[in-house]
């Protein structure tokens, strides 16, 4: 009775925190891509120049997954495709509040897979498709990865910036009780010991020999960095690693366009930025870890 009072406070005030997000403004396109059995996938659509062949770059936002919104990402998602030359979708996945765990990995797993389905009449090389993500964002990269290769769906590769990555091991962690408070308000569908969940913790050796390959971002300000270290360490073990970039002096958070963080972050942002670019290229050329 508790938790059914505390979820629907909280959940009433993320609501609210999140309403003005429908009408604002994008410098991409809106859409909403069907899935079969389930409410369909919102997101924002970004075109590069010429729509042939084009690979894609599925982006994945933050916000501790109950806050912010796939336009908090607006601007970065319309670089990278002038960037990229790509298609990039950035998706808005339903929050806590909405679906629990795992449905936001799922969402994204559809997009893949509807991206797959309809490559020649959407114009996409379906063999060109890396996701990526930040915190929440690099969570939800994470599990979808270990989704799709539990499927034998392939992807070109998968980037993940200061993902969570561990809920076995927030207790130990700065931001333990935060994730305690989430977790109690709106409980995960699958143990959070799952390889879904808590990849982190609990990949198996078969599956990390079938994902596909991946970059790893931490900063070394960041309460999350170990998990992320541990966890291209162990993608290396499995060779599946590509590369792990660490900014000794990056807080959580401070790679994407709208990120508000201390001035300083501001060139380690715009090298991150660079770098993610040529991590992708990488990815959409074939390179494995």
């Amino acid at each position: 009775m508790i938790n059914a009072i505390k979820r629907a406070f909280f959940s009433a005030r993320f609501k609210k925190a999140n309403e003005h997000y429908k009408n604002e403004r994008v410098l991409g396109e809106r859409a909403s891509i069907a899935r079969e059995g389930a409410e369909p996938v919102e997101a924002i659509f970004y075109y590069p120049k010429t729509r042939e062949n084009m690979p894609v770059f599925v982006q994945i936002h933050g916000g501790a997954w109950v806050g912010l919104d796939a336009v908090d990402d607006d601007r970065y998602c319309a670089r990278l495709s002038g960037e990229l030359d790509a298609f990039v979708v950035n998706v808005n996945y339903k929050r806590l509040y909405e679906k629990p765990f795992p449905y936001q990995l799922e969402e994204v797993v559809s997009v893949v897979e509807w991206l797959k389905k309809n490559a020649a009449e959407l114009g996409v090389d379906p063999d060109r498709i890396v996701i990526s993500g930040g915190s929440a964002g690099g969570h939800i990269t994470a599990g979808a990865a270990v989704r799709l290769a539990q499927k034998g769906v392939k992807i070109a590769g998968q980037i993940m910036e200061v993902p969570f990555l561990d809920f076995t091991a927030f207790d130990k962690m700065e931001i333990g009780g935060v994730v305690k408070l989430m977790l109690d308000v709106y409980p995960s569908q699958l143990p959070l010991d799952s390889e879904l969940i808590s990849p982190g913790a609990s990949l198996t050796d078969e599956t990390a020999g079938k994902l596909a390959p991946a970059s790893v971002i931490v900063c070394g300000r960041d309460p999350l960095c170990e998990q992320g270290e541990r966890y291209a360490e162990r993608l290396k073990k499995a060779g599946r690693l590509l590369d792990l970039r660490k900014y000794e002096t990056g807080y959580h958070g401070f790679g994407t366009d709208k990120a508000e963080e201390k001035p300083e972050q501001d060139r380690l942002r715009e090298d991150c930025f660079k770098y993610k670019v040529e991590m992708t290229r990488r990815m959409f050329a074939g390179e494995n870890g």
